[in-house]
C-alpha cells in the first residue's frame, strides 16, 4: 500500500527556476533604470519652470501689480522677480524685488527663449507682456521642454518633445 506524500513546500529545483527568471528580467531591465532618474530630474525642472510662471501669474493678479521671469543664460537659470523699478519697460532692472533665483543645473540648460529681453512680465488682470517661449533641453538624451504663454490670458503650457539620439 502506497501513502501519498502531502508536500507543503517548494522543491529546491523550483526555488532555482524563479531566481533565475526574476534575474534575467532584472539583467533586461538594468540598462533602462540609468536613463530613468536624468529624465524624471528633467521633467521635474519643467515643471518647476511653469509652476514658477503660474506663481508669477497668481501673484501679478492678487497684488494687483506685475511678476515676471527673467532668463538668464549666462546663469543657465531665471529669475522670478516682482516690477517694481519701470513697470511700463515690462522687463526685469535692477532695484526689481526678487522673489527667488533658479539655477538649473548642469545636466539642464537653456535652449532657447523667445521673449523679448528673455522675460516674461504677468500683468495684474493675469495677462502676459507677450506672447512666446521658454525651451529648455536635457544635455544627455536629445529631448526638449517647451513652456509657452499666450499674451492676451496669460495661459502657460507645457510639452515635451523626444529625439532620437545615434
Amino acid at each position: 500500500m502506497r501513502h501519498k506524500k502531502n508536500s507543503k513546500g517548494i522543491t529546491l529545483l523550483e526555488l532555482v527556476i524563479v531566481v533565475v527568471t526574476l534575474g534575467v528580467i532584472v539583467a533586461m531591465a538594468a540598462p533602462r533604470f540609468g536613463e530613468i532618474l536624468p529624465r524624471l530630474k528633467f521633467k521635474s525642472k519643467s515643471r518647476d519652470i511653469v509652476s514658477d510662471m503660474r506663481l508669477a501669474k497668481s501673484n501679478a493678479i492678487a497684488q494687483r501689480t506685475q511678476f515676471g521671469l527673467y532668463f538668464d543664460y549666462s546663469q543657465n537659470g531665471y529669475v522670478l522677480f516682482q516690477d517694481k523699478v519701470n513697470p511700463d519697460l515690462l522687463t526685469y532692472e535692477v532695484g526689481d524685488s526678487v522673489i527667488k533665483t533658479v539655477s538649473l543645473g548642469q545636466d539642464v540648460f537653456l535652449y532657447y527663449v523667445s521673449f523679448d529681453n528673455n522675460t516674461v512680465v504677468f500683468r495684474a488682470d493675469g495677462s502676459a507682456n507677450s506672447s512666446g517661449s521658454a525651451t529648455i533641453a536635457r544635455d544627455q538624451g536629445g529631448e526638449l521642454a517647451d513652456i509657452n504663454v499666450l499674451a492676451s490670458t496669460g495661459r502657460v503650457r507645457l510639452t515635451f518633445q523626444y529625439t532620437e539620439v545615434d
